[in-house]
């Protein structure tokens, strides 16, 4: 591009003054012809590596045919995807040089940088940005004495202060002596500090990284520090990796003084839209133990978790949900919350189910580890099949249903009777409306259940192992059919009302709904005994339809004279609603009641009543309830229940744990509280009620801002085992999300 010398049109000032203001006025404006023709269109530099378009108020060559440029006044210089703007800038057309001098600008893509002065070379896309400030999207600023512009969004830094806080004097800040930005992905430096305010916290790190922008990055998380009255000082490092926009891996280097140096992974991936998993371990090296407390302890702990859910097609599907632990004691040592360490199993199950319209057919491998007992007592299933047909009509028999289930497991196991069983179990129905009253429904089925062993003692003790005595069943090969039919008849009804209620709380209409139900079974069969009792309490087994099955399990099937009786009471209501609103409606209660009466007259004939409770007022409370009731002195065998309250600022969770046949009572709450617009507090226990003692209680605050949050947490568990946690969380760094609100180190985790 070239400026060409014109003739000058304006006339001489003193001349122009004789002639009066109006030629005055006109040879004022004429005394920067150069400056009038740049202010009506910009002035484009061409060369073989691209474009420039430089505008301003005023352009000028310096030096007659010099290739020097200056402009002064709003001036913007564009090249490519950095703009530069400032009050005055000398540009040397020749070698592409810039110096740019007040209030500077230079954005680069989507960044922008502020500097007292840069020196940007348009040709090389190098420079210098003196006492630069830099904002990346969506929070991080990072300033500088210098910032040397290497390439595209990267500079080396130096003297530089990173922080994700607004204010002249940050919340918090790092400063580095030297460093590298790339603004489209990390900042790192060394000989660093971290400042609170106007003051060096940790006067000297050697090294510091951070990742920025919003997308998932690489990079680590904000560590978590405390101490353990049993694991001793320890300090959690987690390292997070991107590896693609369908996996990502969280890595964290555990440090316990009293135990030993542990890992952490929890990968996670989407294979596609059908396809996605999990995978978590952790495992330990406890070679700091003291020898005398780790006898009979393996040096190398840990456990496994893998969770897989493909839908191979719209009607097959394949799950896997695997628990593997190196020994019985792994959780109770390591794991964190008071539900994982008082499991008894560590269970593996992998699914295959294939639907049709009206039948269903799974395939399973249940393998588990029971961790109350060394003695390997389990019966693990490989492969369990089952098929279900549900309810249907009998083709060419108007009204008659048809039912069953099919079943084949083989269960094998290293202590105890172990074999295979087969069963049969089809059904016909036929319901009957009667009167437009209750409808009734009777039935008829079979049964037949092929077993390959036969018990010649009901129970064994087996001799001691290491002290750990065990009693099971013994058994010998005997090929034998337990053949069973069964009749009966099912009793139901449905009676509901609607009330008007006029708006009271906020509700318009209640319809309370009554549903009793009775049914008569009649079991009667051969081979009926000395049979193994492999699943006589219906235990771990697939379950399709829970209610399908009234009585126990496969195993616990035998002969029966019996009525089981229901009752269902529902309240569902009906909210107030506005001009163009739709009502809410929803269950506010339900109450149920189920007990079984043997009319054989062996023993007791009541079954335990068993009884269910749910009371949903608002979106706010809520209280659900279920229990087992022993009607000959026992008592309550088993009791559960939640009471939960939810609002803005404050929550709360309690009930009971009670369960007999297990051996425990316990009283779990939990509550959190927003104490001000920066502080929350949290609080759980589980209170064991036999023992009158807290198996766990765990206090915390939370204490957070727009730009950093601090946890504090003291938990108190059973038998000396004490913790205390720490961790602090700065908005951006160390994170996956970007809100540095409700902690605990990242949002990864």
């Amino acid at each position: 591009m070239s400026l060409k010398k014109t003739p000058n049109p304006c006339l001489p000032v003193r001349l122009a003054a004789r002639l009066g203001p109006l030629a005055l006025a006109v040879a004022l404006l004429c005394i920067h012809p150069a400056e009038v023709r740049a202010q009506q269109a910009p002035v484009t530099l061409r060369d073989s590596s691209g474009e420039t378009s430089v505008v301003a108020d005023r352009i000028q060559q310096i030096g007659g045919d010099s290739d020097l440029l200056l402009a002064t006044g709003n001036v913007e210089i564009t090249r490519g995807g950095s703009r530069l703007l400032a009050d005055r800038v000398e540009l040397n057309r020749n070698t592409g040089e810039a110096v740019a001098q007040g209030k500077v600008v230079f954005f680069d893509g989507q960044d922008r940088l502020v500097g007292e002065r840069v020196d940007y070379n348009l040709n090389t896309g190098t420079g210098v940005v003196y006492k630069g400030a830099a904002q990346i999207p969506p929070y991080y600023r990072l300033s500088a004495e210098r910032f040397d512009r290497l390439g595209e969004s990267l500079y080396g830094v130096r003297q530089g202060v990173f922080t994700t806080c607004e204010g002249e004097v940050p919340d918090w800040s790092v400063h580095l002596g030297s460093g590298q930005a790339d603004l489209d992905g990390i900042v790192f430096g060394r000989d660093a500090s971290f400042w609170v305010k106007s003051v060096p916290v940790l006067p000297w790190v050697p090294f510091f990284a951070a990742a920025l922008r919003r997308e998932r990055q690489s990079g680590f998380l904000f560590p978590e520090f405390g101490q353990n009255s049993r694991k001793g000082y320890f300090a959690r490092v987690p390292y997070y990796w991107a590896i693609s926009d369908s996996q990502d891996l969280t890595v964290t280097l555990d440090t316990f003084t009293q135990r030993g140096m542990g890992l952490e992974l929890d990968y996670r991936y989407v294979l596609s839209r059908e396809a996605q998993g999990q995978v978590q371990a952790f495992g330990v090296n406890e070679a700091f133990l003291d020898s005398r407390t780790s006898k009979g302890i393996d040096e190398n702990r840990g456990w496994i978790q893998i969770k897989h859910a493909w839908q191979i097609t719209p009607s097959m599907s394949l799950k896997i949900d695997s628990n593997v632990t190196s020994d019985d004691d792994i959780y109770k040592t390591y794991a964190d919350a008071a539900g994982e360490r008082a499991r008894q199993r560590a269970e593996t199950n992998v699914f295959v189910t294939q639907r049709w319209e009206s039948w269903n057919l799974v395939g399973r491998v249940y393998w588990y580890q029971d961790l109350t007992t060394p003695r390997p007592v389990e019966l693990q299933r490989a492969p369990e099949i089952k098929l279900e047909g549900i309810r249907q009509a009998v083709p060419g028999v108007p009204g008659l249903l048809f039912e069953t289930q099919a079943s084949f497991v083989s269960f094998f196991r290293e202590i105890g009777s172990e074999g295979v069983r087969g069963d049969v179990h089809p059904r016909f129905l036929y319901p009957v409306p009667v009167a437009g009253l209750f409808t009734m429904t009777p039935f008829l089925g079979g049964r037949l259940t092929y077993y390959n062993q036969r018990v010649v003692r009901s129970a064994i003790s087996q001799g001691p192992d290491n002290g750990y005595p065990v009693t099971v069943e013994k058994t010998v090969d005997d090929d034998r059919v337990r053949q069973q039919v069964e009749a009966g008849v099912q009793l139901e009804t449905r009676v509901s009302r609607v009330f008007n209620v006029g708006g009271i709380g906020g509700i318009s209409a209640l319809q309370h709904v009554i549903e009793p139900r009775a049914t008569f079974l009649e079991i009667r069969g051969i081979n009926q005994k000395d049979n193994p009792q492999w699943e006589p309490g219906g235990g771990p087994t697939i379950r399709i339809d829970p209610g399908y099955e009234a009585r126990t399990g496969i195993d616990a099937q035998d002969k029966a004279n019996e009525v089981t009786y229901s009752l269902v009471n529902r309240f569902n209501a009906r909210t107030v609603s506005g001009p163009n609103e739709e009502p809410v409606r929803w269950e506010l209660a339900r109450l149920t009641l189920s007990q079984t009466y043997n009319f054989l007259g062996v023993g007791e004939p009541f079954k335990d009543a068993v009884g269910e409770i749910l009371i949903q007022p608002n979106e706010h409370l809520r209280f659900r309830a279920d229990a087992r009731y022993n009607v000959y002195g026992l008592g309550v065998r088993d009791a559960n229940a939640d009471i939960s309250a939810i609002f803005r600022d404050f929550s709360v969770t309690m009930g009971p744990r009670f369960n007999e046949q297990a051996g425990f009572r316990f009283l779990q709450a939990s509550a959190t509280a927003r104490v001000t617009r920066n502080v929350d507090l949290k609080a759980s226990s589980y209170w064991d009620v036999t023992n009158g003692r807290a198996t766990e209680a765990r206090g915390g605050i939370d204490i957070h801002f727009d730009c950093w949050a601090i946890t504090v947490q003291f938990i108190h568990r059973y038998a000396s085992d004490d913790e205390f946690r720490f961790s602090v969380n700065l908005l951006g760094v160390g994170q996956v999300g970007t809100s540095a609100r409700g902690s605990s180190g990242g949002g990864s985790r």
